[in-house]
């Protein structure tokens, strides 16, 4: 008997800018210097290989801009994560380019997350699978300040339709999307917000957060903590 073909797991995006001083938290110098608002940056990226590397519940790939094979991408993100570039074009184009890819690939879905929010918790992530398993056509964290932490979509989605029309980087991410979701008749579940690492006042916001939790838990951002830590001075 010829043994059942396995389904194809799901995948999660992971969004970066390949690491570089001037290039990566610029909103947070001063009060940090470029030296350690990459360093901080490292810390994240450290930290999101590890708690989002999950070979059994879904396939995980980097989305690098501009470089995925950058030295200090290639040694975090080993096996089993797979690296790719970042298509050409603003965010809308880069987003819909890598769900299609994974949906031609025979992903049933995909969430994307950003690398700007350490201490989200990777029950949410799991959350926005377990949605997209259940029927929702796309799955939301929010993030406070408008945007959000992560979208996900059902393979079948009109991608770029989602995408279009959406004025990045602006306050007004988050409600466009529901609107553009709901224009297009497709069930949306909005899971609990989270937050950004973009600017001074989130840096003692994270360090309070990391302080209540539990640091043995297996998405505690110890890297993150750990540059925390040595940044005590510049905070």
């Amino acid at each position: 008997m010829i043994p059942p073909v396995a389904e194809r797991l799901p995948s999660l995006l992971l969004f970066a800018r390949t690491p570089a001083p001037g290039r990566v938290k610029t909103r947070l110098v001063p009060p940090l210097s470029e030296g350690e608002a990459l360093a901080l940056y490292l810390a994240f990226l450290e930290d999101a290989a590890a708690i989002y590397a999950a070979p059994a519940l879904w396939q995980a790939a980097l989305e690098a801009e501009p470089d995925p094979d950058d030295p200090a991408l290639a040694a975090l993100f080993r096996d089993p994560w797979k690296r790719h570039r970042q298509a050409a074009g603003g965010l809308g184009e880069r987003l819909a380019a890598s769900f299609e890819r994974e949906f031609s690939e025979g992903a049933p879905a995909a969430v994307a997350v950003g690398s700007d929010h350490p201490a989200l918790e990777r029950r949410l992530v799991e959350e926005a699978f377990h949605r997209l398993a259940a029927g929702a056509a796309a799955a939301v964290i929010p993030a406070e300040d408008g945007g959000y932490c992560a979208i996900g979509l059902r393979a079948g989605t009109p991608v770029r339709e989602v995408f279009s029309g959406i004025a990045w980087s602006s306050p007004s991410v988050l409600a466009a999307t529901r609107a553009r979701l709901a224009a297009l008749g497709l069930a949306a579940a909005i899971l609990e917000p989270a937050y950004d690492v973009d600017r001074p006042e989130d840096l003692a916001r994270l360090k309070r957060d990391l302080e209540r939790r539990d640091p043995t838990g297996r998405d505690y951002p110890r890297a993150t903590a750990r540059t925390l830590r040595t940044l005590a001075r510049a905070l």
